[in-house]
């Protein structure tokens, strides 16, 4: 566990660092980090809405035969 908040500190420290002291040029990893995490959370969303809906839909109807 102390591992993980390490490696989370030390991923934040440098993607700051890195927002703040970007050349002009170089890549917005930040930027891009913001938009993929919106959209995996949409996903996320829209898969749990899924599993739920299915889950209902199989209480509904009982166990299918085979």
């Amino acid at each position: 566990m102390k591992t993980i908040l390490t490696l989370i500190v030390l991923s934040a420290v440098f993607l700051f660092g890195y927002d703040c002291g970007r050349k002009p040029d170089s890549p917005d990893v930040v930027g891009w980090l913001k938009v993929k995490s919106a959209e995996a959370y949409d996903m996320g969303k829209d898969l749990i809405a899924a599993v739920s809906d299915e889950s209902k839909s199989e209480s509904a109807y009982g166990e299918l035969d085979n």
